[in-house]
């Protein structure tokens, strides 16, 4: 085994299936494998995102499990995150969701994709050269809804897990959440303007990864000093401004909240 078939060679004798190969390549040389496994799901896997430079140097390849049938869902988030590794050269962080303000698989929920863990632990997730030495890792993806994407960010992934019944339900794209409702995690900052000290939010939006709020009377000069920001913590957010709840417990990424008042009534303007 050299180091440059110490990938294909883990990709091709994984989870001991026989390797089909997809015709059609991902995008440029990363091309679709497909197991099936005895005591497992089907899985998907790319061949050759591991040769893709990242910043952190470090090289991965991407599984995804599906239902029989689904296999065109997991080559469109493997797609996805073969992009992120290509442009940004960023790897995905495990335990992080990834959301985006609509679905990405039409006719579904699907919204997010968060990596995790393999069900079959070191063996699979672990890329090691004859000698042993750690070559890189196979990254499994999940594809939740954005109202399952905000509970792991809050909760974590094994507390989902549990709240479905099993990883297994998970899996299917076209199933219902397990989980109600949007909202900003716990752990989300706030980034707002000073202003905030004399004047109310009037715009709140949620980016998927932070909130954003300005009272509507800052000026563009104000706002290009960073001086006059500040971060909060949500819970502080909530409570000096508890009428803004309604909002950041239902909030999708993208969404941007309009108060009027301090009722609790606001109006949404998507991006």
């Amino acid at each position: 085994m050299t180091e440059s078939t110490v990938f294909p060679e883990h990709v091709f004798d994984a989870l001991g299936a026989r390797p089909i190969m997809h015709s059609d390549p991902i995008g440029g040389a990363v091309r679709m494998v497909e197991k099936q496994p005895d005591g497992g799901p089907i899985t998907m896997l790319t061949l050759g995102a591991s040769r893709l430079a990242t910043d952190s140097g470090e090289s991965v390849e991407l599984a995804v499990e599906v239902v029989d049938g689904q296999q065109g869902a997991a080559r469109v988030a493997l797609a996805i995150v073969c992009d992120d590794l290509a442009m940004n050269r960023r790897v995905p962080p495990v335990g992080t969701p990834w959301r985006n303000s609509e679905p990405f698989l039409r006719g579904t929920e699907i919204s997010a994709i968060l990596v995790t863990p393999s069900r079959w632990g070191a063996k699979f997730d672990e890329v090691r050269s004859d000698k042993g030495g750690l070559m890189g890792h196979v990254r499994t993806l999940r594809l939740l809804t954005d109202a399952e994407a905000a509970f792991v960010a809050s909760n974590g992934w094994e507390r989902l897990c549990e709240k479905a019944g099993s990883v297994d339900a998970l899996l299917d794209v076209t199933r219902e959440s397990v989980v109600v409702g949007g909202g900003v995690p716990d752990n989300a900052p706030v980034f707002l303007t000073k202003l905030h000290g004399e004047h109310p939010p009037r715009w709140v939006t949620f980016t998927g990864a932070d909130l954003q709020s300005v009272t509507g009377l800052e000026s563009e000069q104000y706002m290009d000093d960073a001086s006059n920001h500040e971060v909060w913590s949500t819970g502080a957010f909530l409570g000096r401004y508890p009428w803004v709840g309604g909002f950041i417990r239902a909030a999708r990424p993208g969404q941007t909240a309009l108060f009027s008042d301090d009722s609790g009534q606001y109006v949404i303007e998507d991006d």
